[in-house]
């Protein structure tokens, strides 16, 4: 406790020798060391670790998971399908983006014009959105939010979109869990790209069993007409971005994507945070 109160009257002491033009930083100043110092009191007694190796954390950046673990995320890089997101080894050559993409798209009526996934679906991120989905940890959001800006801001013109959505979650689910996770990764997003403005123009009007066991026509089979536009979206003729956390099969997304469409979006794209490996 010592060294944190002599920090604090450090800071007091310069200030007091500066200038007329000089001590309007000092309120700054001090915040700034006031932030320090409730930090070093929380990393004191209520010290954080890292959810994967167990090691210390003190900083507030993730107070789930260590810098060292959380750079261990793989990125989804090219080449890759355009219209899933996933890796795609065979995309070579200089042939119409269409001929790039893969087997399972090709063989399946999409609605979504792009996905862009920022990483994939496997140890580190996959823990850090279960922690988020299931755990109630909801600080987790932000740097998820960072880590999706960072994935798929070379790919995006999030300047160009007029509407932002998110996969909505139905009632029964958001009454249970809390929150919808996904619109909190939205609204951290948002935070960082003022360009988006999230709009509730989804809504889920049927309740779906959980997937996670079900295979990807199963899956497609019970998604059917869960989601219907808001009335009061305004959707005909816009270009809309929509937000999903992980895409397994794509299903959910697609089906978002079907119902835009259907209600006149000129271009509907996808970013998730997170894309499983399909197995070849």
């Amino acid at each position: 406790m010592t060294f944190l109160v002599t920090a604090v009257r450090l800071s007091v002491d310069r200030n007091s020798g500066m200038g007329d033009s000089e001590q309007h930083s000092a309120p700054s100043t001090i915040r700034a060391v006031t932030g320090e110092v409730f930090l070093g009191l929380k990393n004191l007694f209520l010290p954080a670790f890292c959810r994967k190796c167990g090691v210390r954390i003190l900083t507030e950046e993730n107070i789930y998971f260590c810098r060292e673990c959380w750079s261990t995320i793989e990125l989804v890089t090219e080449p890759k399908c355009p219209r899933c997101g996933r890796p795609h080894s065979r995309r070579v050559g200089f042939e119409p983006i269409e001929n790039f993409m893969c087997s399972e798209c090709s063989a399946q009526k999409l609605w979504s014009d792009s996905v862009h996934a920022a990483g994939l679906h496997a140890d580190v991120l996959r823990d850090a959105v279960h922690l988020l989905k299931f755990k109630k940890k909801r600080l987790i959001a932000a740097p998820l939010a960072r880590l999706l800006l960072d994935g798929v801001r070379g790919e995006m013109d999030f300047g160009s979109y007029d509407v932002f959505v998110t996969v909505p979650l139905h009632r029964n689910r958001v009454k249970e869990r809390g929150y919808n996770q996904v619109e909190l990764i939205a609204e951290q997003l948002c935070q960082h790209v003022p360009e988006l403005k999230l709009q509730p123009a989804l809504r889920r009007v049927k309740d779906t069993p959980s997937f996670s066991l079900l295979r990807a026509q199963e899956r497609h089979e019970l998604i059917r007409n869960a989601f219907q536009v808001a009335p009061d979206a305004n959707i005909k003729g816009k270009k809309v971005l929509l937000l999903d956390d992980v895409l397994t099969t794509g299903a959910t997304s697609n089906e978002c994507a079907r119902v835009l469409r259907r209600a006149g979006a000129q271009a509907v794209d996808v970013i998730a945070l997170a894309v499983a490996r399909r197995l070849d």
